[in-house]
């Protein structure tokens, strides 16, 4: 215990981050806070507290500009269809484009990183 306490002494960023790195994968199913990722991008401020939304809208605004095959040229193939039939948690993008919420936060922020990649664009984090 002495060792410990001298780590968290020292290093409390590293140790905090170790803590909260072996507790998600010993409690993957454990319900804690949520994970909000709030963004800005386009011009654009993705501040909803249901981080779903955020993502869904993203999408929405990313269609306007991008056509549906656009998208199935990044990761996000395996969780878009063109129909709402056999998709889990079916988000309406546009006619024709639907998203599945059916994926982790981590996965969906993977998503929106790639698209502002492929796209050019910036993207900033919100606080």
């Amino acid at each position: 215990m002495k060792k410990l306490e001298i780590l968290q002494n020292q290093f409390p960023n590293e140790i905090n981050e170790i803590i909260n790195k072996l507790y998600k994968e010993k409690f993957p199913h454990k319900k804690g806070d949520k994970t909000v990722y709030k963004f800005k991008t386009m011009g654009i401020n993705y501040e909803s507290n249901i981080f779903t939304k955020n993502y869904v809208n993203f999408l929405k605004d990313v269609s306007k500009l991008h056509p549906y095959q656009m998208f199935e040229s990044t990761t996000l193939k395996n969780y878009i269809s063109e129909s709402n039939v056999n998709i889990k948690q079916s988000h309406k993008i546009t006619d024709g484009f639907y998203v599945s919420g059916y994926s982790s936060t981590d996965r969906k922020i993977k998503h929106i990183k790639e698209l502002c990649n492929i796209l050019g664009l910036k993207l900033t984090e919100i606080n």
